[in-house]
């Protein structure tokens, strides 16, 4: 039962390219835990190797998954937030799955799936001046994201002189693949007329995850659709809002008519049922 709610450790919006490479946020919401390993990271179905994976609590506190085991745990207050940062190439924009398997003691190997969104805020944003030639073109040999490359290029541009930098730069820029139509997706749809921003921020909290949230806040905009109209207006596959339906449909979030459409219970409901749930398991555990 507690694989249902590990997703809630992901923090939505917390997934972005930064110097370090791609990071992401997991915070503890459920309960006082120790993580044995980290058993599987993959990104768009790519696996990261374990050595690449570094999970730090503070500047004085930093492990790479496989220095976390059952012997050395990483205990993990309530509240408490740890940053997972990935060494590989920074991730282009628009939405990319996330999988995250993890060793919890008392529960065993658990794991959970999730998606995030890069947005153009979140691509790679640094002070080329503040790099040598060298520094600078190992970090841009990275870099797949275009508009990553233009900033950095019209930085470059801007500082002294250096025709090496820019003349690379130039070219990673020019082999760099525009985006598709697929890439530029996004998983959110507006909220604006969906009711208060604050139950919105709620929601975002206890449905876990982006895909999620944008299924329900449609039907509730809606009104009442078929897994085919949700999908025209969110832009996600077919299958994959038909079998979010049936999810919600399970937790009792959802109800599906005898036309086959489907409505949803309102915000305060769905808060207040997922407040019920998560006592449930707080209990059981104690």
């Amino acid at each position: 039962m507690i694989e249902q709610y590990l997703e809630r450790l992901f923090t939505w919006e917390s997934l972005e390219n930064t110097e370090r490479g791609v990071e992401f946020e997991l915070k503890n919401r459920l309960i006082e835990a120790e993580f044995e390993g980290v058993t599987t990271v993959v990104v768009d179905g790519e696996p990261i190797a374990a050595e690449d994976v570094t999970l730090v609590l503070s500047d004085e506190e930093r492990y790479t998954a496989d220095e976390i085991t059952p012997d050395a745990p990483l205990e993990l207050d309530l509240a408490e937030t740890v940053q997972v940062i990935l060494e590989r190439d920074r991730l282009r924009l628009g939405v990319h799955e996330l999988e995250v398997g993890l060793r919890v003691e008392g529960y065993g190997e658990v794991g959970f799936t999730t998606d995030d969104e890069v947005r153009t805020e979140d691509l790679l944003d640094v002070d080329p001046g503040e790099y040598t030639v060298a520094e600078l073109r190992e970090l841009a040999a990275a870099v797949t994201e275009p508009e990553s490359l233009e900033r950095l290029l019209a930085r470059e541009r801007d500082g002294p002189d250096r025709t090496t930098a820019v003349e690379f730069l130039e070219g990673r820029l020019e082999a760099a693949e525009p985006l598709s139509a697929e890439e530029m997706v996004r998983s959110e749809p507006t909220t604006k007329d969906t009711g208060s921003s604050i139950v919105n921020d709620l929601l975002v909290e206890v449905l876990e995850s982006p895909q999620r949230v944008s299924v329900y806040l449609t039907v509730q905009t809606l009104g009442a659709g078929t897994p085919e109209e949700i999908a025209g207006r969110t832009l996600l596959p077919e299958n994959t809002v038909r079998s979010t339906l049936e999810d919600f449909e399970s937790e009792d979030l959802a109800d599906r008519g005898e036309d086959g459409e489907y409505s949803v219970a309102s915000p305060v409901s769905v808060l207040q049922k997922r407040q019920k749930d998560l006592w449930s398991i707080l209990r059981s555990t104690l």
